[in-house]
């Protein structure tokens, strides 16, 4: 949890992500540490894509401001912030891409086809994680 205080994540955030490190299954008489593993993919993919991880937070932020809005954000809202956050996802991974000095594509939908595939790859590798981490120990 000292890389989540080092990087200014407020104490709120921290105390909800360190009840998450500490969940555990236990499955065919082995306890799996679940929330270590999700938390520490989660991390790798934050930093290998971090502004587009900003732009889900910018998204999800603008969905929830819409909703806010009376009358009319409750019945706007779930389509807006959907359109919002993929948009605002796909510009940061688009600048991620760029800033690390590869093809960045002709349009969103190519970006969505390579966020969609590093994403799947996040949950494989999460998967990957529970099921190998039993035969190491």
């Amino acid at each position: 949890m000292a890389y989540f205080s080092i990087t200014g994540v407020p104490l709120e955030v921290i105390t909800r992500l360190d009840s998450l490190w500490d969940k555990t299954i236990e499955v065919a008489e082995t306890t799996l540490d679940i929330g270590k593993i999700v938390l520490l993919k989660l991390i790798q993919f934050i930093k290998a894509n971090p502004h587009a991880g900003i732009g889900l937070l910018i998204g999800l932020a603008l969905g929830m401001l819409i909703n806010a809005v009376p009358y009319v954000g409750p019945i706007i809202a779930p389509v807006a912030a959907v359109a919002l956050t993929v948009v605002s996802t796909l510009s940061g991974h688009r600048l991620d891409t760029a800033l690390r000095g590869d093809y960045t594509g002709d349009g969103l939908i190519e970006d969505l086809i390579t966020i969609t595939k590093q994403f799947w790859t996040l949950i494989w590798d999460i998967m990957n994680s529970i099921i190998v981490e039993p035969e190491r120990r």
